[in-house]
C-alpha cells in the first residue's frame, strides 16, 4: 500500500560565513494516513536516505536499478519502506524529487508506469515552478501548488486502482514479468526447492522477495509448497534435499475467446453489425492458436490488464460497443483515449467496423481468458529427474512422491474466474 508521494526542492543554503547548509525544503507532502504530516514524516522517510537518493540521482553512488533517466527504485536504509523516486534539474539548476513511498511487501514495479507518467507532468510543474518563484508570482505560485498537490492525488488514486487485482490481473502478474515467468519455466520441468529457486531468480535481480514473486501462483492455486524430509549422504553423512519445495500442480495460459456476450448480442436484438463483425472474428479465430501464441504478445495483453483505465474500457466493452464519436468518457482525465484505441486495436482486444452509413463502431474483438492446464506433461519429467544421476536437477524419491500425490489430489480441482 502507498504510504504517500512527498515533494521537495533542495537548496544550498550559504551562510554569510561561506558554510553550506544543504537542506530538501518541502513542497508538497501528500500522505497517505492522517497520522503522518509535514512535521512528523520521519519514520517515514528520513534525511539520511534522501540525501543518498539524491546522490544516487545526480551521481551514480549506489547501483542503478533501472535504467530510465531521472527515476530510481529501492529499498530505504533507515525505514522500512521502499521508494520510486523521481528527479528534476530545471534550466537554472534548481533540483527537485519526487518520492512516493511503498511498504516491504508492495510490488512497485507493477506502478512504476503510474509513477513514471506522474514525472512526466512534474517536469513542466515544476519548470513553471521555478519560474514562478524567480518572478516572484504569489498568485501563480499558489496555482502551481494546487496543481501539483492534485497531481499527486491523482497518482496515489491510480495506485489505489491498481493495488485491488482481481484474478484475471492476477495472472496477468505472472506473464508480466520476468522473474515470475522464469518461475514458470522452471516448475514446468520439475519440483523445485525454494532455496534453490530463491538463488537462480537473485541472479536476474539481487533485491527480488520470493515470496512476493510467488504471491499471484500461490492465490491462484497453480502451485503447492511442502516440506521435504531429507535423505543422507552415503559418503559424507550429510542430510540432503531436505527442506520446502514447491510443485506445480496447474499450468496457466493467457488465451483469447470470442467474445459471445456481444455476438448474443447483436443476433437478438438482430443488429446490422452482425455480419461485420461475426466476420471480423471468424477472420481472427481461423488463425489463433493460444498454444502457439508468442511470448511477446502475451506479454504485452498482460500489460494492459494492468493499465487500469485500459482494463476498464476492456471490462466496458465486454457488453458493449460504441460509436467511433461517442466513446463514454470512463478514462482518468491524463488518459488519451486516442492512443488507448490504438494500443488495443494494436493487439486485436477491439475492432473498429464500418456501418452501412459509414459510421465507425469500437467493438470487443476478443475477450481474454485464462486456459487452466493440468501438467500432464510433468508425469515423465518426474520420473526422469528421479532417475537422473547427476546431482544438477535430480529429484529423490521422497519429493517424487510428493509431487506425483500432489498431481493426483489436486487434479479434481477448479481455478474459477
Amino acid at each position: 500500500m502507498i504510504q504517500g508521494i512527498l515533494t521537495f526542492q533542495f537548496k544550498i543554503n550559504q551562510k554569510e560565513t561561506g558554510e553550506i547548509e544543504p537542506e530538501f525544503a518541502p513542497i508538497q507532502l501528500i500522505f497517505r494516513e492522517e497520522r503522518f504530516d509535514e512535521d512528523n514524516f520521519s519514520e517515514l522517510l528520513n534525511d539520511n536516505d534522501l540525501f543518498a537518493i539524491f546522490y544516487q540521482h545526480t551521481t551514480g553512488l549506489f547501483g542503478v536499478k533501472y535504467s530510465y533517466s531521472n527515476f530510481y527504485a529501492g529499498r530505504l536504509k533507515e525505514t522500512p519502506f521502499q521508494v520510486i523516486s523521481y528527479f528534476k534539474q530545471v534550466a537554472d539548476g534548481t533540483q527537485y524529487l519526487a518520492m512516493s513511498i511503498f511498504e516491504l511487501d508492495d510490488e512497485i514495479e507493477i506502478f512504476e508506469d503510474l509513477i513514471k507518467d506522474m514525472g512526466n507532468r512534474l517536469d513542466t510543474i515544476f519548470d513553471k515552478l521555478t519560474r514562478a518563484k524567480s518572478s516572484k508570482q504569489v498568485s501563480l505560485i499558489e496555482n502551481i501548488n494546487i496543481r501539483l498537490k492534485n497531481e499527486i492525488k491523482f497518482t496515489i488514486f491510480q495506485v489505489d486502482r491498481l493495488s485491488n487485482l482481481d484474478k484475471l490481473q492476477k495472472v496477468a502478474l505472472i506473464y508480466n514479468s520476468e522473474e515470475r515467468m522464469k518461475i514458470l519455466e522452471i516448475l514446468r520441468e520439475r519440483p523445485i526447492a525454494k532455496k534453490e529457486l530463491k538463488s537462480i531468480i537473485e541472479k536476474m535481480s539481487a533485491t527480488v522477495n520470493i515470496d512476493i514473486l510467488l504471491q499471484p501462483f500461490l492465490e491462484l492455486n497453480l502451485i503447492r509448497r511442502d516440506w521435504i524430509k531429507g535423505e543422507k549422504d552415503k559418503k559424507t553423512g550429510e542430510i540432503q534435499h531436505q527442506g520446502e519445495y514447491l510443485f506445480l500442480v496447474k499450468d496457466i495460459l493467457i488465451a483469447r475467446i470470442p467474445n459471445e456476450n456481444l455476438l448474443n448480442h447483436f443476433k437478438e436484438t438482430k443488429n446490422e453489425l452482425l455480419p461485420f463483425y461475426r466476420q471480423k472474428v471468424v477472420d481472427y479465430f481461423s488463425n489463433y492458436d493460444p498454444y502457439t501464441q508468442s511470448t511477446e504478445e502475451t506479454k504485452k495483453i498482460a500489460s494492459i490488464l494492468l493499465s487500469p483505465d485500459a482494463y476498464d474500457f476492456f471490462v466496458l466493452m465486454r457488453h458493449n460497443h460504441y460509436p467511433l464519436d461517442k466513446i463514454p468518457k470512463i478514462f482518468s482525465e491524463f488518459a488519451v483515449t486516442e492512443i488507448l484505441l490504438d494500443d488495443l486495436k494494436d493487439i486485436n482486444i477491439i475492432t473498429e467496423i464500418t456501418d452501412e452509413n459509414e459510421r465507425k463502431w469500437i467493438c470487443l474483438l476478443t475477450e481474454i481468458k485464462p486456459l487452466i492446464i493440468f501438467p500432464e506433461y510433468l508425469l515423465p519429467k518426474i520420473r526422469e529427474a528421479y532417475k537422473n544421476e547427476d546431482d544438477d536437477g535430480r529429484i529423490t524419491f521422497e519429493i517424487a512422491k510428493k509431487a506425483l500425490s500432489l498431481l493426483e489430489i489436486t487434479y479434481p480441482e477448479k481455478v474459477k474466474f
